[in-house]
């Protein structure tokens, strides 16, 4: 069975997606003015950072829900 996410690896992994997310908000926007808005490369790269947004946006609502684990809750949840 898998768990949520604990708080720090939660947030760390927000910080990821986000940074992921501006990575390749600049590589849509460089594939779009060097190949054209139009091209298959260009709209692959806003494909990308589409669900990156969303990746991060779905992040957001679990932490709104509290769907994460308190360490104290992570500690408890371990299998020997």
């Amino acid at each position: 069975m898998r768990y949520p996410l604990s708080r720090d690896e939660h947030a760390a992994m927000g910080r990821h997606v986000g940074g992921i997310r501006k990575q390749l908000q600049e590589i849509s926007d460089l594939f779009s003015t060097r190949y054209g808005k139009d091209s298959s490369i260009a709209e692959m790269a806003v494909k990308a950072l589409v669900s990156t947004t969303l990746l991060e946006h779905e992040l957001t609502l679990l932490e709104d829900s509290g769907a994460t684990v308190s360490p104290a809750d992570d500690l408890g949840r371990q299998v020997s």
